[in-house]
């Protein structure tokens, strides 16, 4: 599965989802308002994010609604490793171990690939700084694990 930016505006970003050349879901973040919109098969939904804590910085993902949905912490800064629990239930993310772009999310206990990703079209603005808290990755990741763990998702989980 790739993330791939297709227009990047001085207004919006749109980047698509896509499992080899089918494309999964449009994405649309809009700067100005700080939501972002996914259309997929599930349907179209809105969400908005949030950085919180300052001792302990994490990213909240909310619905159209305002309810909390999850988060997604770094467990050190420029490591590329954290935490996201969403709907509950912890996972662990590790990014660019290899200098690839790949994203692989494990269950908490990390014996389990749940999921894997390529997030090389980001990958260079994302070396660029500290946390990824302060970049667009936590959104992005938030969105794939919400989008991944549907009930309805074609995505094949744990491939």
């Amino acid at each position: 599965m790739k993330c791939l930016t297709v227009n990047n505006t001085s207004l919006n970003e749109i980047f698509e989802l896509r499992d080899d050349e089918k494309v999964l879901a449009g994405i649309s973040f809009s700067k100005q308002t700080r939501f972002v919109r996914i259309v997929s098969e599930l349907g179209k939904r809105m969400f908005s994010f949030e950085k919180k804590g300052f001792l302990n910085p994490r990213k909240v993902i909310r619905n159209e609604y305002g309810i909390k949905l999850g988060k997604v912490e770094e467990t050190g800064h420029g490591t590329g490793k954290g935490i996201i629990e969403l709907d509950g239930k912890k996972y662990t993310y590790v990014f660019n171990q290899d200098n690839t772009g790949d994203l692989v999310l494990y269950d908490e206990a990390m014996k389990k690939n749940l999921l894997s990703c390529n997030f090389k079209a980001i990958n260079n603005t994302i070396s660029k700084t500290n946390s990824f808290l302060d970049t667009k990755f936590s959104t992005r990741l938030l969105l794939l694990c919400w989008y991944a763990f549907q009930p309805h998702s074609h995505l094949p989980i744990g491939k």
